[in-house]
């Protein structure tokens, strides 16, 4: 399946910028800082026991019901832009997978090199991966976006993808082809 995020304003913050945001998100315990420097986000899809591990300069966006998850400085400043006091979203195709649907190569991919498990048995736990340094996982209806697919010569090398709340999903995305 193709799907484009909405190009909307999106709220986040720079983590060690001091701002208010992460000021705010540090006290109500949803990002932590770490002895080492590092920054601990407890995403929904992180749970409460463990975050997921960010560093100085990244990024941390909050969706549309307030949950915030990490992003790569890279990433969030390829895929935003800047204007006047708020971050706009750009929008690029992207493909997706959700349960029910024929297996995708790059689900595939992700089964074969064990970067994801699937328990039939777990509805709310159907997803499983290790992303950010942390065990994350997500509820059967969920969506498993792929942001990059790396390929050489016909195979697929490597997979950047995140699990995204069918609530989220349905809120922030576009299917642009079934």
């Amino acid at each position: 399946m193709i799907i484009r995020k909405k190009s909307s304003p999106v709220t986040a913050f720079r983590l060690g910028e001091d701002s208010a945001l992460e000021r705010e998100m540090i006290a109500r315990g949803v990002v932590r800082l770490r002895a080492d420097g590092t920054y601990e986000v407890f995403s929904r899809e992180s749970g409460p026991n463990a975050g997921q591990i960010a560093r100085r300069g990244d990024f941390v966006k909050l969706d549309g019901t307030g949950a915030v998850y990490p992003n790569r400085a890279e990433a969030f400043l390829a895929g935003h832009r800047r204007r006047g006091g708020e971050w706009i979203q750009q929008s690029r195709d992207l493909t997706a997978w959700e349960k029910g649907r024929s297996v995708c190569p790059e689900l595939r991919f992700l089964l074969d090199t064990g970067r994801l498990q699937l328990d039939p048995d777990s509805p709310e736990r159907y997803f499983r991966a290790r992303l950010w340094d942390a065990e994350l996982t997500a509820a059967q209806d969920a969506v498993l976006v792929f942001y990059r697919v790396e390929e050489s010569g016909g195979e697929i090398r490597d997979v950047d993808f995140n699990f995204v709340a069918r609530d989220e999903f349905l809120r922030s995305y576009e299917i642009i082809e079934e």
